[in-house]
């Protein structure tokens, strides 16, 4: 539907650092065109991320993708795109366009969350360890108030290993091994939102036998449609902070075991790339 040239390859590094193949955009747009799905809605087929990150990490220019959305889509028309990256798309759209976006930051009626994931984490990557940390975070801590808020909260705290720095987007494979690491040994594992309102480390979390906790002023989860999120996560509020050791503590064995149970079953059919696929083909049908 869109010039090609707005479908550019990903120039920037990998984030993170075991991703392997196509990110969301274009997993998205190989798959729809493998099956040839018939909808009411045309598709925006521009890999959003990678013009805008192509642009911020290698100085590329940033084509005229507003005069491409102009000439090309009619103002009565329905259409939809796929977005991954924080704050877009940035562009103006005809009315009736919804947005699956997994960054979370351009709001609207329109805006439908779809989670923050990539290739999965590769099996052999991950350990059978004995659960010996209550909970961890392991990550960035600057990019949002919350995380600097929790960190401050429980680093020190009995039973939680809080490893919080200046992670950039070139991370080097020896942190996340430690994050895999300590994550496995973790029966909780935090997962404050960042610069946007959702984490790679919720996803990744499901994928680690542990139990995530979702921390965040806006709570965007992905298909509240269909899932109760209360039933494989805890999702705690900015303003309730002070209390996660409390809320923590207060879930006995049985639910936990139940939250842990729930996660196994839902992330291969909602939060992998081939999920997170089906689901917005379902919505735009």
């Amino acid at each position: 539907m869109i010039n090609e040239k707005l479908r550019q390859k990903a120039l920037y590094p990998t984030y993170p650092p075991y991703h392997i193949g196509e990110y969301i955009e274009e997993y998205f747009f190989k798959r729809w065109n493998e099956e040839n799905i018939k909808s009411n809605r045309e598709y925006i087929d521009i890999f959003w991320t990678n013009l805008f990150n192509n642009q911020v990490y290698l100085g590329n220019y940033y084509p005229e993708v507003q005069k491409e959305i102009d000439t090309n889509l009619k103002n009565e028309g329905k259409y939809f795109t796929v977005c991954q990256f924080d704050d877009g798309p940035l562009e103006r759209f005809p009315e009736d366009t919804l947005i699956f976006s997994a960054g979370g930051n351009r709001e609207g009626d329109n805006i439908i969350p779809i989670p923050l994931i990539c290739s999965s984490i590769p099996k052999e990557w991950i350990p059978n360890k004995e659960k010996t940390i209550f909970a961890s975070f392991v990550g960035s801590r600057n990019t949002h108030p919350i995380r600097m808020d929790m960190c401050n909260h429980l680093s020190g705290k009995k039973g939680y290993e809080i490893c919080a720095g200046n992670w950039s987007s070139e991370v080097p494979m020896d942190n996340f091994k430690r994050f895999v690491d300590i994550t496995c040994s973790s029966k909780f594992g935090l997962a404050p939102r960042g610069y946007g309102k959702s984490s790679f480390r919720m996803y990744e979390i499901l994928q680690l036998g542990t139990v995530p906790v979702y921390i965040s002023d806006v709570h965007y989860l992905p298909w509240m449609d269909e899932l109760d999120w209360n039933d494989f996560c805890v999702p705690v509020n900015e303003d309730e902070i002070e209390d996660i050791d409390t809320i923590l503590k207060s879930i006995d064995d049985v639910e936990y075991n139940k939250l842990l149970e729930n996660g196994r079953k839902v992330y291969d059919e909602y939060f992998s790339l081939e999920g997170m696929y089906k689901n917005i083909i379902k919505r735009i049908k």
